[in-house]
């Protein structure tokens, strides 16, 4: 993010403030480089305890769904109701391995199934507050997809912004190294110095960068062969010319890691055959290491 070079350049005013141009462009540098911080303070919020909130309410819900569909099928069959049982009817792994729109019609049909036969439910376990809490908890967990949603909307967004914003300061810098070239020979000592900080940057631009990881979102158990895609983005969001898209595959614990990623804002498509494609934004910020947990879902 270049910051060793803002800092040099900020205790060298007395050099710089000879070279024409120099002012407006390392305002706007700086600038952006307080707008970086920002932008990358709201990127790195805490948004897990949203996903963790959702995910507690899809278990809860899943397991108050199977409960009354078991419940509602043992009487319908004692009934002889042979229709009702074929409408409720689920495997387990039919609620807790679903989609999360498939989660919420499955289970407004139990409710709904429930509902219509409640006055004979009692002695089979199922009472209208089973079911009041049912309704709730369908309620609850269709309000947490949206918000899911609207996380990556703005993730992406941010993502958007960041990039850029080091496009713009990758530009001020090259224009700054031109004005630097004006006291090569009369300020060899600041010269030096400028050119040491330059460096730090290269040496920086390629460091230890990402741990991954691909795990089963029902079980955790880590899934081997899961192919990712970094797609390193330009200042428009679209894919950069300069740089290769990088692919790498979990190992059979599920994991691997990035030791060298070049900085800068990444589209991120993540895949394996039998197992829902996503696509996520990230950030490779200077110094940082990323650390990426994604939550695989078998297709239905």
């Amino acid at each position: 993010m270049n910051v060793g070079v803002i800092n040099f350049l900020d205790k060298n005013a007395a050099v710089t403030s000879i070279l024409p141009g120099f002012v407006p462009l390392f305002t706007q540098l700086k600038v952006n480089k307080d707008a970086i911080l920002v932008l990358r303070e709201q990127q790195e919020i805490d948004k897990k305890g949203i996903r963790d909130n959702k995910d507690m309410l899809r278990a809860g819900l899943a397991a108050k769904a199977f409960d009354i569909s078991r419940k509602t099928e043992v009487y319908a069959s004692f009934a002889n109701n042979l229709i009702l049982v074929k409408e409720v009817h689920f495997p387990e792994t039919s609620f807790t391995k679903a989609t999360d729109s498939k989660l919420e019609i499955r289970s407004l049909i139990i409710y709904e199934k429930a509902n219509a036969n409640i006055a004979d439910l009692g002695p089979y376990g199922v009472t209208k507050d089973d079911l009041i809490i049912l309704k709730s908890a369908i309620d609850l967990f269709s309000a947490s997809v949206p918000t899911t949603r609207t996380i990556t909307t703005e993730k992406k967004l941010i993502t958007n912004q960041l990039a850029r914003l080091f496009t713009e300061n990758e530009e001020i810098i090259e224009k700054i190294d031109l004005l630097i070239e004006i006291v090569r020979l009369s300020n060899p000592d600041f010269y030096k110095g400028y050119k040491n900080n330059r460096m730090i940057i290269g040496i920086r631009h390629n460091s230890l960068a990402l741990i991954a990881t691909a795990t089963d979102a029902v079980t955790g158990k880590g899934y081997k062969g899961v192919k990712f895609t970094f797609i390193h983005q330009g200042g428009n969001g679209e894919e950069s010319r300069k740089t290769e898209p990088l692919v790498k595959i979990t190992s059979p614990n599920g994991k691997f890691q990035v030791k060298n990623m070049t900085e800068g804002p990444y589209l991120v498509i993540v895949e394996k055959q039998g197992l829902k494609s996503q696509e996520l934004h990230i950030n490779k910020a200077d110094g940082d290491r990323i650390k990426l947990d994604v939550k695989m879902e078998k297709l239905s």
